[in-house]
């Protein structure tokens, strides 16, 4: 992928919330890659998906049914895998299904909501982002979280670029790398 948040590279791998998979799939997504996840990330994901009936009975789960997603999602947490990939076309299924089921918290429902809307944005580039200037990647859907009509939770922040970087080392640090670089010369 590239690049991860510092949310996403530490606490959200061990100890997930749905909100977690949420933006680990928009994510990949965005990056236009399928969607890794481990097996704490697919229990989560499997528990989501089968607690109620409502995502089964959306119209994106009759239109691309994830019954063998489920069944690799439960393997992949009983053998404990480190990753488990779902391909790119699945993955916007689970977030229609997810979308249209009710329940979840407030805050879920409205990342849900907007991944789902820039999914869509992304797709019909309804305010007519140059394609030609920026590709069809990463960069192209960057121009079009910009440039959406209906901010969201994600494009407001400049999309999914809350980038982790090394704080740069302190005045102690250096002056310990200092020394010992004289200290081998």
């Amino acid at each position: 992928m590239g690049w991860l948040c510092a949310r996403c590279l530490y606490e959200r791998r061990e100890k997930p919330r749905r909100r977690d998979v949420v933006l680990r799939i928009f994510h990949h997504l965005f990056a236009s890659s399928a969607v890794g996840l481990n097996a704490y990330e697919c229990c989560i994901l499997h528990a989501w998906l089968t607690e109620t009936e409502a995502p089964a009975a959306s119209t994106a789960w009759r239109k691309d049914p994830l019954d063998t997603t489920l069944v690799r999602l439960e393997t992949a947490v009983t053998e404990g895998k480190g990753a488990t990939w779902i391909a790119f076309p699945t993955a916007h299924t689970v977030i229609a299904a997810l979308t249209a089921a009710p329940g979840g918290s407030a805050a879920e429902r409205e990342l849900l909501h907007a991944v789902a809307q820039h999914l869509d944005e992304w797709h019909t580039n309804p305010r007519g982002v140059d394609v030609r200037r920026y590709g069809t990647g990463p960069r192209c859907r960057a121009q079009v979280l910009k440039a959406t009509d209906r901010p969201t939770v994600l494009s407001e922040r400049g999309g999914p670029f809350d980038l982790h970087h090394t704080p740069p080392p302190t005045t102690e640090q250096e002056s310990g790398t200092d020394a010992s670089v004289a200290d081998d010369a």
